[in-house]
């Protein structure tokens, strides 16, 4: 018998298990989340360095300097952003300093090199400045065992470039989920061979395969199987012992060869629950099969891709523990009427701008054209009339 949505997203985050912890390189963490903190070993900037170039200073030996009484000051040394400071300045001193360079001991500010002469062996400086002037100071952006990520946080490359600025080269995330999605139907072609009459072309794996891309899922395969109950039978128990998720398309309808609840039994798998109280995407069915996730989804483009965005989302969240993979629930008022009564509970894709919703008028389960730039569901209860302009009604941001 069919359950409810919220039945069926219990039992699939029942059922979801949460991928192990590896240590990322940064530029591979971007997108996740972290599963432990993050803390600092060495205060940031590790000495006092100079944001500019120009000269170190004491900032009383030139406390009286004008244009027209410039103070001269001998320079002692010269250092390279990555040399260390060779020695002390003393009163009347100097050292000519590049940007980022290491502020040497006795100096209490930098002069920049706009307001001197850019001397060699003297330098002639023009005006006075602050002590403490022009230093970026030991620690100013946070101390050694500062918490620089927090634990839960998603990773971003203003993030990783922290990590990096602390030394380090992985970050501890939740692995990525590897999916294999294994499109069914005789009358199903490849894009790019020549179709014969009564066949189609395959869109779905390409929706699948683009929509996991931006959820962080690994695509590891794509299959095109044929509507034999062996063949699905044995490509499903070999793919389960490969990946986390199995998405199929096709095969879970009534019709003679909707194969795929025989199939995934005769793989060995548990069976949860088959049939959704919403439309599109009734015939959902989803399984475990060893330690894989079955979600088998009807062979129509949008009753595919409804359950994908209510189902596997929620699980990917857990998964993953990255709740910002959750779909955001919002409510909004229709700029414009959807004629149909909805005896069942029915999702509807729609553009959402500034709290007003726009519904396409085609919403057929087999077409997809509609719903390019969408970019919400309007979740319509059952026993709802019609939609008119000005209806407040529910939707899900996708």
């Amino acid at each position: 018998m069919p359950i409810t949505l919220e039945e069926a997203r219990d039992l699939v985050l029942q059922y979801a298990p949460v991928l192990e912890e590896e240590q990322a390189p940064l530029h591979e963490a971007v997108g996740r989340c972290l599963t432990r903190d993050v803390r600092s070993g060495l205060p940031q900037p590790p000495f006092d360095r100079s944001p500019l170039d120009g000269y170190a200073v004491v900032a009383a030996d030139i406390a009286s300097a004008t244009p027209e009484a410039p103070v001269s000051l001998r320079v002692v040394d010269k250092l390279w952003a990555g040399m260390p400071a060779r020695l002390c300045i003393e009163q009347g001193q100097a050292v000519r300093l590049m940007t980022g360079c290491m502020i040497p001991p006795g100096a209490d500010a930098v002069i920049r090199q706009e307001d001197t002469d850019l001397g060699g062996e003297t330098v002639r400086v023009f005006h006075p400045v602050d002590a403490g002037k022009n230093v970026c100071y030991q620690g100013e952006e946070y101390g050694p065992d500062a918490l620089l990520l927090k634990k839960g946080s998603r990773i971003d490359a203003a993030g990783a470039a922290v990590a990096a600025g602390a030394g380090f080269t992985h970050l501890p995330v939740r692995r990525r989920a590897r999916a294999v999605i294994l499109t069914t139907g005789d009358e199903v072609c490849r894009p790019g061979t020549t179709l014969p009459p009564g066949k189609i072309y395959d869109s779905n794996t390409t929706y699948l395969m683009a929509r996991l891309h931006q959820l962080g899922v690994e695509t590891i395969a794509a299959l095109t199987l044929a509507d034999d109950l062996k063949v699905l039978a044995d490509d499903l128990r070999r793919c389960a012992a490969e990946a986390d998720l199995l998405l199929t398309t096709g095969g879970v309808s009534v019709g003679e060869k909707d194969l795929l609840e025989q199939a995934a039994k005769a793989a060995g798998a548990e069976v949860v629950f088959h049939g959704i109280t919403i439309k599109p995407g009734m015939p959902t069915l989803f399984a475990a099969l060893g330690d894989a996730r079955l979600l088998g989804l009807s062979g129509n483009p949008f009753s595919a891709a409804v359950p994908f965005e209510l189902l596997l989302r929620p699980m990917l969240a857990k998964m993953t523990e990255d709740p910002t993979l959750e779909l955001r629930a919002d409510t909004a008022l229709a700029a414009q009427e959807f004629g149909k009564a909805s005896p069942t509970r029915r999702f509807l894709r729609a553009f959402c701008e500034q709290g007003r919703v726009f519904p396409p008028a085609a919403q057929s389960n087999g077409q997809m054209r509609s719903m390019i730039g969408c970019n919400c569901l309007i979740d319509v209860p059952a026993g709802s009339g019609m939609i008119r302009p000005g209806d407040p009604v529910n939707i899900l941001w996708l």
